[in-house]
């Protein structure tokens, strides 16, 4: 076995040196006091744990909800307005197309 005296880990823990542990003991005042289950008393925690949670929900800030931004509001309605504006032949033929009475009689000429 190799022992290696120069260790400081080892001095601290050598039998050899004389070190009585000095102190008083102390003596408790009371023992401690046991508790005993009491269901009613559960219940009261229980019951005031539960309104805690219900009013900190009440008083706690709304979640965020995420708004369209206001700047793409306002590019989608100019690019709206610029797209009726540079092609509303197009539009005007494509609505006549779309809402043509398919049962009305063709004449021929």
């Amino acid at each position: 076995m190799v022992e290696q005296v120069d260790n400081p880990v080892n001095k601290n823990m050598s039998y050899s040196q004389s070190r009585t542990p000095a102190g008083v003991l102390n003596v408790p005042q009371s023992l401690p006091k046991k508790v005993i289950y009491s269901g009613t008393e559960a219940q009261k925690q229980y019951n005031e744990m539960q309104r805690d949670l219900y009013i900190g929900e009440k008083n706690a800030k709304e979640k965020e909800k995420h708004k369209f931004p206001k700047v793409l509001k306002i590019l989608l309605g100019i690019t709206g307005i610029t797209s009726l504006i540079l092609f509303r032949k197009n539009i005007g033929k494509m609505l006549k197309k779309l809402f043509k009475n398919p049962f009305k009689k063709k004449t021929v000429n």
